[in-house]
């Protein structure tokens, strides 16, 4: 039956080898909420998100994407089968994803940068693609340095490209992995305030974050993440504020004390 998740998880597993990170997790993610995912280092954070955009291959349980199964089929007598890629690829048309790196081209200038994926993966006219990606660098502050190339950016500034590049796509899902870990400190608010308007507009966003901080103020529900399962999960006054986990507790005790250093 029909939901109004734009993501839902099912009893999602992945393992590497004889290694499971992810160990059954679900998980509604609803059509215009933000959802932050938080832990400590190994605890399958990022695994899960690459789940949800195919990029890690689930081993077991279901994810769908508007209520579409994402990556797998299943046939007459009940079995699991990987779909073509241009089936795959269909399902996630709404979801794009936005990593910790950068991954801009350093010989194409930022409005290149922007507008040449919507060329290549939209096949919109370059004028067109042009106008858009114009748009979208407004959008994140950035009009003013569509001649530059990356290499003339400071990391925050690369970071909004990288985001804008996205937005040309049109998405109605936006992951984002650690989007501000490879920043020096002073850039983080930028970045942080491009995607706090993003959630003030309504995207639907998926964000693995280590900034609590952030996380407090745009999250509608956060998901806190220990040994590749759910530990808590509410609306961050609670979880921040009155933690019913030990695990938790101990988590956001150590995120507070490195607050004082």
């Amino acid at each position: 039956m029909a939901n109004n998740y734009a993501i839902e998880l099912k009893n999602v597993h992945k393992s590497y080898g004889d290694h499971e990170v992810i160990k059954g997790i679900s998980l509604g993610i609803a059509k215009n909420e933000v959802v932050t995912i938080i832990g400590g280092s190994g605890s399958g954070k990022s695994t899960l998100l690459r789940c949800m955009n195919f990029l890690e291959e689930y081993n077991d349980g279901e994810i769908l994407v508007y209520n579409r199964l994402l990556g797998y089929g299943t046939n007459s007598a009940g079995t699991f089968y990987r779909l073509p890629e241009h089936v795959i690829r269909h399902t996630l048309h709404d979801v794009c994803m936005v990593f910790q790196q950068f991954n801009l081209w350093p010989h194409m200038s930022v409005l290149d940068n922007v507008a040449t994926p919507l060329q290549l993966v939209k096949k919109v006219a370059r004028d067109e693609a042009r106008k858009c990606a114009m748009l979208e660098l407004e959008r994140v502050g950035l009009q003013d340095k569509a001649s530059a190339y990356p290499g003339q950016l400071s990391g925050g500034q690369q970071q909004r490209v990288a985001i804008a590049r996205a937005l040309t796509m049109k998405p109605r899902i936006m992951l984002f992995d650690e989007p501000t870990s490879a920043l020096d400190p002073e850039l983080v608010g930028e970045v942080l305030n491009v995607i706090r308007t993003l959630s003030e507009e309504g995207m639907t966003m998926v964000i693995v974050t280590h900034e609590m901080g952030f996380a407090s103020k745009v999250s509608d529900k956060v998901v806190f993440l220990a040994d590749g399962l759910i530990e808590e999960q509410g609306p961050p006054e609670q979880l921040f504020n009155a933690p019913a986990s030990p695990r938790l507790q101990q988590f956001l005790s150590t995120w507070k004390e490195r607050q004082k250093e």
